[in-house]
């Protein structure tokens, strides 16, 4: 992992709350009002990240090609990449070791796979092959190089930071297993590419150690929030920043499109742990974005109140019983007091 800094530059004196949010099912950048949304939660002195299994690349043209304020930083590869679009680079990024992605690619095509099937990623750009299907998948897509010959460009590159096959459900699970004893972390599910019709299962590999938690734990750490974070998802993938969020007494927002076995496995985690908080949000159009609105709201409240009480808080002064230096005195003023009273004396 590179650390240039020990800590990310904001663009802003101090971040109160971050909002980490997926992508795909959870944010709707076809929302007219988001712009709005992330605009205002900027001003709040908040921070919204894409945390996602796209790369980099492909969550920042979307936001430009839509005219949406463009987050401050981007986690791409399901953790493998931060990104910083205020200097335009990585904060971190974790690469696949060369070999070990040769074997993988050399298994994958004797065991059946199909070589146009395969693609990775240097975290900016996306490599695919020339093959017409996939010329047609990609063709609104500008972050993405197609190339002639995928496995060769594979076999030679050295700045892989995921690699992506496709084919039947069994193809992926049989290669899920020889590469997990090679040392590298997978996620599968199902995919469109490169046509719907053909029910392909997609199975992403990167290193070992990357998860979107670890990415929301480095970005924590570096930056501080003072009010904390929350994080909102929808797939297995978002699975280590729930627990992330849980064991830091955070709050996590699952949509309510996610599967049953997700949402009750983090409900049991969060139980085991006896804190932080679950939010079920119902399924809806632009929920996510509503709901990544009135929590920042929240926090926002919440930053005022606490802010208001630290003004009101006086200091802690030790009380003194202060004695009368006479004993009688008091009550000898008592009886002068009301002696003048009856004389007309006030």
């Amino acid at each position: 992992m590179k650390k240039e800094n020990n800590k990310i530059s904001t663009g802003q004196k101090k971040t109160d709350f971050i909002v980490f949010v997926d992508k795909d099912g959870t944010l709707d950048l076809e929302d007219e009002q988001l712009n709005n949304i992330f605009m205002l939660i900027t001003v709040m002195g908040g921070m919204i990240i894409p945390i996602t299994g796209r790369t980099v690349g492909d969550i920042k043209e979307k936001f430009i090609d839509r005219n949406i304020l463009l987050p401050q930083i981007i986690v791409g590869d399901n953790g493998a990449n931060i990104y910083s679009t205020l200097t335009n680079k990585f904060i971190m990024k974790k690469t696949l070791e060369n070999k070990k992605v040769n074997k993988t690619i050399k298994f994958f095509i004797k065991n059946g796979g199909d070589p146009n099937l395969i693609r990775y990623t240097d975290g900016r750009i996306i490599y695919a092959s020339n093959e017409e299907n996939i010329k047609k998948y990609y063709e609104e897509n500008n972050t993405v190089k197609l190339l002639d010959n995928i496995e060769k460009a594979t076999l030679k590159s050295k700045e892989i930071t995921k690699v992506t096959l496709a084919g039947s459900k069994k193809e992926m699970e049989n290669i899920s297993k020889y590469v997990e004893t090679l040392g590298f972390w997978t996620d599968m599910d199902k995919t469109k590419f490169p046509k719907k019709e053909e029910d392909n299962y997609r199975l992403d590999i990167a290193q070992k150690n990357i998860s979107k938690g670890n990415a929301v734990k480095e970005i924590v750490n570096r930056i501080k929030p003072q009010y904390g974070y929350m994080c909102v998802g929808n797939g297995w993938n978002d699975l280590s920043m729930f627990k992330q969020a849980i064991d830091d007494g955070m709050k996590v927002a699952i949509m309510g499109n996610a599967d049953p076995e997700l949402i009750k496995e983090v409900k049991e985690y969060r139980k085991n742990k006896n804190k932080g908080r679950i939010i079920i949000v119902p399924i809806d159009k632009n929920r996510a974005n509503k709901l990544i609105y009135k929590e920042a709201k929240a926090f926002q409240t919440y930053i005022r109140t606490n802010q208001f009480r630290a003004k009101k808080k006086l200091p802690n002064v030790p009380r003194v019983k202060i004695k009368h230096p006479n004993n009688h005195s008091k009550t000898k003023n008592k009886h002068n007091s009301k002696r003048n009273y009856e004389k007309g004396e006030r």
